[in-house]
């Protein structure tokens, strides 16, 4: 049977197992783990920006023009 909350605890295990192994294995995991999460966030706040400008108003915030000037 498939638990997914007791494969995440053990995957974690695991993964200590693998870096405290040797030094070097902790040095490859931190620079996996950056060119994964980065790009993942970068491309997580682009996605909300695009989201949140399709949303919003476009006057949002600005004050309204002046009439007879």
């Amino acid at each position: 049977m498939v638990n997914p909350i007791q494969d995440g605890i053990d995957l974690v295990g695991y993964f200590a197992d693998v870096a405290l192994g040797d030094p070097i294995n902790v040095v490859i995991m931190l620079f996996g783990f950056l060119f994964v999460v980065v790009p993942s966030v970068a491309f997580g706040v682009l996605a909300a920006g695009g989201i949140l400008d399709s949303i919003l108003p476009d006057t949002l915030g600005r004050s309204p023009p002046q009439q007879g000037r």
